[in-house]
């Protein structure tokens, strides 16, 4: 059985990114209540690394 995939996110307030399988309410950096935005590599281009460095 697979561990669930971890997913880079990434906060719209301080840039804080996080690899983690669901976003929290508040940000850890900035304590704020924000929204995240998903910055997961999909694609082989990463290699293997979890954050898309493309997105920004």
């Amino acid at each position: 059985m697979s561990q669930p995939m971890k997913m880079s996110w990434k906060c719209t307030n301080c840039g804080y990114t996080m690899e983690i399988q669901r976003p929290p309410e508040k940000c850890p950096s900035c304590k704020q209540k924000c929204e995240f935005i998903d910055v997961t590599c999909y694609t082989p281009d990463c290699f293997g690394v979890g954050k898309d460095d493309r997105l920004r």
